[in-house]
């Protein structure tokens, strides 16, 4: 798990939209879907619920947000 991961995580999760979340992070949607997808198989969970109208997150991926949140705000 990378630092990066956390913060892309959080911006999808607030931004509900790989897409925006994308574009508010400076890099492709395919690169942000890859490292989401990388996180997602080292801890064996899904952490979206992914439809066209948006991603959220599952409810282990919720917890894990609040976590990451607090991980963010502490290294700043």
């Amino acid at each position: 798990m990378k630092l990066d991961q956390l913060r892309y995580f959080v911006q999808i999760v607030e931004c509900h939209s790989f897409n925006q979340a994308a574009k508010n992070l400076y890099m492709t949607q395919p690169a942000l879907t890859a490292s989401m997808q990388s996180l997602e198989e080292e801890l064996q969970i899904t952490l979206f619920h992914r439809s066209h109208k948006g991603a959220y997150p599952t409810k282990q991926g919720l917890q894990i947000y609040h976590d990451c949140k607090d991980i963010l705000m502490a290294l700043e």
